[in-house]
Parts: structure tokens; C-alpha cells; sequence
């Protein structure tokens, strides 16, 4: 293993931007598929909205086993050939090989005829990339100083957004030309890629002492303000992943677009994500603006373009209501993500984190399993609806959060946003 004073791409700010900027391009790689096309998989090959239900729901299980999962990496080294020792590395590794592996085995299984296995199949992806992101989210923590965190937290987000962005279209084009089959494989070969640069990085020998597991860090997490936090996860998540679940869905069924139009849209759409996600990282670090502000404006965006998606979304303004959705979606995660890294205590970094955001994953599956339920006994529109009556409960949790940190101010915090 090499030593601690060795080359590392996480010894330097544009190095931290490097590594973790194409490991979360790798995962918009993997949701251009599955946020895009997957539903559209199942619909193709005649599913019914109980299976696109039910897959969406079981989808998350493995994300609320995050919490395990970071337990696990905060607390065990871990040991395997050709991917080397560390806390965090190996496991990285190792998560990209489950879903590389996994892309191949499913790009053979009928969605339809073998469902059960096509669910095990997608199971075993969704676990190798619950692994990897649960890990890849910890080692952010552990090696980006404070007053990065909203900088390193926006580059992930702007990240995946331009994963999304680049390969929607394409994909729609290669399904159009070659068929279902090549996209799996194609996803298989991408999350490869980031194993290169995983090469230079080095994980230290010791953990500083305000890294060091500890049991302790878990007492914290029964303060009000974190259940306030909880309540806050689930809600946002149900309204923005229930309404994402079936845009696509919307766009090829509500409206009549062709797989390539679809992708197309998506992928315009997806410069909405990256402006948002880019705007975002600029105010948090404007110490004029708190993120609690920005948390408000975020929510009031997401309830009009809920609306306005149920209104008058049509196909001549699709495009443009894509990439409004886009840039709600994006600076959502943004304020979510931010600030559960600001109140993981790095003692438990990956655990405490993976906890968070297992909670949140609880809104997706709710959110998702829900919505896509309800697609054929029910209108898209009154859908989307009934998703933008539901954030509007953000609103006094955001207030009650708020008041929760000028009571109490998380000095993370303030480094983050100049809150």
C-alpha cells in the first residue's frame, strides 16, 4: 500500500473535484438507463403497472441498507485483490464490479417472461450500486475540508446531471438501432471506467482521531432536530421521486413520443439539471443567501412546475418543462445532500451519512412504488397533482429546521453556506 506522503487525487482540491466529479458522471451513466429507459424497458415487453410498482418499490431496498453498508465501511478494512486494502476504496471497487457484472447478466434475462429473475437481476445492480455510492459519499466526507463540502457536493450533482444529459439521447438512438440488449452491456462497460482513476488514490494508514469509528456518534441521531430532518427527507423525496418515477412515462404514453424523442427531451432536459445543479453550488457559497432560503425557493420551484406539468405540459412544451423539472431536481438533492453531510459526524461519516440518505430513499420507494401504481387507473396529470399537494409539506419543516439551527448553529453548516 503506498504511503501516506504518495501521490493522491484526494490530497488536492481539483483532484477531490476529479475523482468524485467521474465517479458520479459514472452514475448518471447508470440513471440514464434506469430513471429514463427502465420503465419503458418493462412497458415495451407488455408489464403491467403492478410489476413497474413493485420493481420500483423492492428498487430501494438495497438504498436503505446504505445504513449497513456505511456501518460496515466506517468500521471494517477491507481486504481484496487487485482492488488493495482501505475503508473506502475496495468497497468502491467492488460496488462497480457488482453492477458491471450484474448489466451483463440482466441484458439476457426477458423482462416479462422471467420477471422474478429480471427482479434479482435488478436487485443485484441496485446493490452493487448502493454499495458504491454509500461509499464513494463517504469518502467525501472523509477527505474534503468544510468549506468545500457544498463545492464538492455540487460538483457530484452538475456530475451526474452531464452523465444524464450526454448519454440519454444516445441510448435512445442505439435502442432504436440495435435493440434493448447493447444498452446493458454498454452501462456494464461504462461503470468500469472509473476503476482508472481509483488507482491513484490512497486511503491514509491512521484515521484522525475526529475519524475514528465510534459507537458514540449513533446518540445523536435522536436529537429533534435530526427527526425534523427525517420527516423533511421523506417528504421532499416522495413528491420530486414519485413525480420522476413517471415523467418518461408521461412523455411516451401521456403524450405520444417515440423512445428517441423521449431521450432526446431527457437529454435537453437534463442542461436544466446542470444549470440547476451549478446555481445551486454558487449560492451556497454566497454568505448573503443561508441554505435555508435556498431550501424554500427550491421548494416553492418544485410545487409550480408540479402544476404546471399537470396544466399544460404538451408535446410543444415538453422540452422546456423538462428542463425547468430538471433544475428543481437537481437543486433538491443539492439542499438534501448538503445538509447531511454538514450533520454526519465524521467519527461515523459514512454510517451517519448512509443513514440520511436511507431515509430518504424511504420517500423514493414510497414515492416511486406509488405513482407508477397508479398509472393505468389513473390520469398522469392528477398525478403529478396530488405529488405537488404532497411538497407542500417542505415548507414548515424547512421553517421548523431553520429555527432548529439558530437555536443551535451547526458550525458545518456555516462553513457550507455562511448560514
Amino acid at each position: 500500500m503506498p504511503e501516506p506522503s504518495s501521490f493522491s487525487l484526494t490530497n488536492t482540491r481539483n483532484g477531490r473535484m476529479l475523482l468524485f466529479g467521474f465517479l458520479y458522471f459514472a452514475q448518471g451513466a447508470i440513471a440514464a438507463y434506469v430513471l429514463v429507459f427502465n420503465n419503458l424497458y418493462l412497458r415495451a415487453f407488455g408489464a403491467a403497472a403492478w410489476q413497474l410498482s413493485l420493481l420500483n418499490g423492492l428498487l430501494v431496498v438495497p438504498f436503505i441498507l446504505k445504513i449497513a453498508i456505511g456501518l460496515l465501511s466506517d468500521k471494517v478494512k477491507l481486504q481484496l485483490p487487485f482492488f488493495g486494502s482501505g475503508y473506502r476504496r475496495p468497497y468502491i471497487s467492488l460496488g462497480l464490479l457488482l453492477i458491471s457484472v450484474g448489466g451483463i447478466a440482466a441484458a439476457f434475462v426477458p423482462p416479462v417472461e422471467m420477471y422474478p429473475l429480471f427482479v434479482l437481476m435488478a436487485l443485484f445492480i441496485a446493490m452493487g450500486l448502493a454499495l458504491y455510492d454509500t461509499v464513494a459519499d463517504g469518502y467525501a466526507i472523509d477527505v474534503t475540508p468544510a468549506e468545500e463540502q457544498g463545492q464538492i457536493q455540487g460538483v457530484m450533482v452538475v456530475s451526474r446531471a452531464m452523465g444524464l444529459m450526454l448519454l440519454a439521447s444516445i441510448y435512445g438512438r442505439i435502442i432504436e438501432m440495435f435493440g434493448w440488449t447493447v444498452i446493458f452491456i454498454a452501462v456494464a462497460l461504462l461503470t468500469l471506467t472509473p476503476q482508472i482513476l481509483l488507482r491513484f488514490t490512497h486511503e491514509p494508514t491512521q484515521r484522525t482521531q475526529s475519524q475514528t469509528f465510534s459507537w458514540e456518534a449513533l446518540r445523536g441521531l435522536w436529537r429533534p432536530d435530526i427527526l425534523r430532518f427525517s420527516f423533511y427527507a421523506i417528504v421532499y423525496s416522495v413528491a420530486v421521486y414519485g413525480a420522476n418515477a413517471i415523467i418518461t412515462l408521461f412523455a411516451n404514453e401521456g403524450l405520444g413520443q417515440s423512445l428517441v424523442e423521449v431521450g432526446d427531451v431527457v437529454a435537453l432536459g437534463s442542461v436544466g439539471m446542470v444549470v440547476g445543479g451549478g446555481l445551486a453550488t454558487y449560492l451556497i457559497r454566497r454568505p448573503t443567501i443561508s441554505i435555508w432560503q435556498q431550501g424554500m425557493w427550491t421548494a416553492a420551484a418544485v410545487f409550480v412546475i408540479l402544476l404546471l406539468m399537470a396544466l399544460v405540459a404538451n408535446e410543444s412544451n415538453i422540452i422546456v418543462l423538462f428542463a425547468l423539472w430538471g433544475a428543481c431536481l437537481s437543486a433538491s438533492e443539492l439542499i438534501y445532500i448538503t445538509l447531511a453531510m454538514a450533520k454526519a459526524d465524521r467519527r461515523m461519516g459514512a454510517g451517519q451519512y448512509a443513514i440520511f440518505m436511507a431515509v430518504s430513499n424511504i420517500g423514493v420507494g414510497l414515492g416511486q412504488s406509488a405513482s407508477t401504481s397508479l398509472i393505468d387507473t389513473v390520469d398522469f396529470r392528477w398525478i403529478f397533482v396530488g405529488l405537488a399537494i404532497i411538497s407542500l409539506l417542505s415548507f414548515p419543516l424547512l421553517a421548523a429546521m431553520r429555527q432548529d439551527d439558530e437555536r443551535d448553529p451547526n458550525p458545518m453548516l456555516t462553513a457550507v453556506s455562511g448560514s
